[in-house]
């Protein structure tokens, strides 16, 4: 790109230079001609002010013979005989319009100049000068002419060079770091800063689209890779508790036990679309849901496994609440939170909803007294209480317009916070 940006200028300026020089050349040689014309002229005036009328041959041959006489020169007579020096006949047209009193130049072969001599007292033309240049004096000052004028050509173009270089390099730099990153875009580790003006507005535009869609790009895989995660996290529970059901089922032969099992199917499937729904920032906003019946549903989903592990749960859900939220997300939340009691906590595992103005909460409790840090509890992957599941389900209540709080330490208390809609 900066080769041919560097030959695109240079060679507008050759052209330019060209279109320019040749007729500056002409010009130049024109008027090195031209003043060559009138200092013959000025010579002739001063060869005419020292001719004597009447014309004397010996007067003029002196003339002829002085260090400082004229370029090489001949006298006609009135009648256009030639008395003196070289020169065509009287049948020269610059001869004959001398005569007739006009004085006349010619610069075909040779510089020419013709002046007519006439009698101051009369006002007659007694004869004619003629004098002579060759034409080398000029194509000597035309040929110095155009090499100077070819060096300031040659030098020209060298500055339009350098001048070129560093416009190219300005021009070529942005968009070659601009390639250079943006090879690197599509690995998702790279999101463009806001790239410094570069004072063209082109490449400026370009800049900020592409940073914008590296933003975008970095968005789109870090939600497919925080899908993944969570998918993997969230389908554990549903998974695990699809694989009792089915080895009770396969003991008992019992037909309660596989319709559950199909439950738990529906609930995975359910799962993959909700997150999915989620990575892509597809969850319908505006929608509301009974917080009792939620606590109620997760009582039942979770009282199989807490049992199996040797625990309890109580799901107190006595006065029907609106809560903002759709119920697939209240339900990933809900089952979060009890897997996390089961998981860390000890004891008895509470699921109790309680009004609050405007809307509604369920607070999720176990008996464990374990130190958690506030600031750290929701980070995903850290420590052992930390981990994914907390994250994930604090951004699908942000999603929904929630919150998820960790409200008590001893004994360990989250709490859903959903408002209703016309709550502010």
């Amino acid at each position: 790109m900066r080769r041919r940006i560097t030959e695109a200028i240079v060679g507008v300026s050759a052209l330019i230079l060209l279109v320019l020089g040749i007729p500056l050349a002409l010009a130049v040689h024109s008027s090195i001609l031209d003043s060559e014309v009138v200092e013959l002229q000025a010579t002739a005036a001063r060869a005419l002010a020292e001719i004597e009328v009447p014309l004397d041959l010996h007067q003029i041959e002196q003339i002829g013979a002085e260090p400082d006489a004229p370029p090489p020169f001949s006298v006609y007579d009135a009648a256009g005989t030639i008395i003196f020096g070289v020169g065509p006949s009287s049948t020269d047209p610059a001869i004959q319009q001398a005569l007739a009193g006009n004085p006349t130049s010619t610069t075909r072969d040779e510089i020419v100049v013709v002046t007519p001599i006439t009698d101051h007292a009369t006002e007659r033309v007694v004869g004619v000068l003629r004098l002579t240049e060759p034409l080398t004096g000029v194509d000597h000052r035309s040929r110095v002419a155009w090499a100077i004028m070819a060096i300031a050509g040659a030098l020209a173009l060298a500055i339009g060079w350098l001048i070129a270089t560093r416009v190219a390099r300005r021009l070529a730099q942005p968009v070659t770091d601009l390639a250079e990153v943006a090879s690197r875009i599509g690995d998702g580790s790279v999101t463009l800063p806001p790239a410094a003006p570069s004072g063209i507005t082109e490449i400026d535009t370009l800049a900020s689209a592409l940073a914008e869609s590296s933003a975008r790009v970095n968005e789109a895989l870090a939600r497919e890779r925080q899908f993944s995660a969570d998918v993997s996290h969230q389908l554990r529970t549903p998974l695990t508790a699809l694989r009792l059901r089915l080895e009770s089922a396969a003991a008992e032969q019992s037909r309660d036990l596989v319709t559950r099992a199909l439950d738990d199917l529906d609930r995975v499937e359910q799962t993959v679309q909700h997150l999915l729904d989620y990575a892509r920032d597809n969850i319908p906003a505006g929608t509301t849901s009974r917080l009792d019946e939620a606590v109620a549903r997760a009582g039942a989903r979770w009282r199989d496994q807490v049992v199996r592990s040797g625990r309890t749960i109580v799901a107190v859900a006595e006065e029907p609440l609106q809560g903002g939220g759709s119920p697939a997300s209240i339900d990933q939340i809900l089952d979060v939170l009890i897997d996390n009691a089961l998981r860390h906590g000890t004891g008895e595992i509470r699921v109790t909803e309680r009004r609050l103005a405007g809307g509604g909460a369920i607070d999720v409790s176990d008996e464990g007294t374990g130190l958690i840090d506030p600031d750290l509890v929701f980070r995903r992957g850290h420590g052992e209480h930390r981990g994914i599941g907390l994250a994930l389900a604090r951004s699908i209540a942000e999603a929904e317009g929630g919150r998820l709080i960790l409200t008590r330490q001893a004994p360990t208390t989250f709490s859903l916070i959903l408002l209703g809609d016309d709550a502010e």
